[in-house]
């Protein structure tokens, strides 16, 4: 009974040990990490052969590495911190661009009225320009020739009438731009003026602007405000 008592105990303690063994592995923390180090490191020291005892500088180094491990591990939790905390920030700057009206890039416009906006930007100066309105099946109903135009960022305006001059239901349109420089083509980025009604908080992406066009688009990716 005294025997199989005691291998009972034994397998038991056997079984504790390699369920905390299990749990501490999987714990990464800069201290289990430390307690890991340490318990190996007095385990080689039990150990070692008296006849060949460790370097004092193969010690110090492991003591280096483990340093730089936890060194790591707490920059990265502090790093995630300062990410968080600058995320809620500039949510909360944003929120001064409720109601004010930015550029985004896009290529739709909204005709209400009889009035459409839209913008782009020219990476260098053309002497021929063409905005080109759509309708949903990708047609051109309006040509609006602007002439030659210089390099930055331009706003374009349209009276919601076709080509034949027939007014245009209100709703949601396309437009593209053609535009040259003594007849060689230049690309131009097109772009949306909406209207910031909403902010959200996107964590790590930061702040997100919720558009009257119903968009999302980061603060970063605003090209202007009014």
């Amino acid at each position: 009974m005294a025997i199989s008592t005691s291998n009972n105990v034994g397998a038991g303690a056997a079984a504790g040990a390699t369920t905390s063994s299990k749990a501490t592995k999987a714990d990464n923390s800069p201290e289990a990490i430390q307690e890991r180090f340490m318990s190996l490191l007095v385990a080689q020291l039990k150990n070692q052969d008296p006849m060949a005892p460790m370097d004092n500088a193969a010690v110090t180094s492991q003591m280096a590495q483990l340093n730089t491990v936890t060194g790591i591990s707490d920059l990265n939790k502090s790093m995630d911190t300062m990410v968080t905390a600058m995320g809620a920030n500039q949510t909360v700057q944003a929120t001064s661009m409720l109601g004010r009206s930015v550029l985004v890039d896009g290529s739709s416009v909204s005709l209400k009225g009889g009035e459409a906006n839209g913008a782009f930007e020219l990476k260098q100066p053309v002497d021929k320009l063409n905005v080109n309105v759509l309708d949903k099946g990708g047609n051109v109903i309006k040509t609006i020739d602007l002439g030659n135009a210089a390099k930055g960022v331009h706003e374009f305006k349209w009276d919601g009438t076709n080509s034949e001059g027939k007014t245009l239901p209100d709703g949601a349109y396309a437009f593209r731009i053609d535009a040259s420089a003594a007849g060689v083509k230049v690309d131009a980025s097109t772009m949306v003026k909406t209207e910031v009604q909403g902010v959200r908080n996107a964590g790590t992406a930061g702040a997100m602007l919720l558009t009257a066009n119903g968009s999302e688009v980061a603060l970063g990716s605003v090209k202007q405000i009014f």
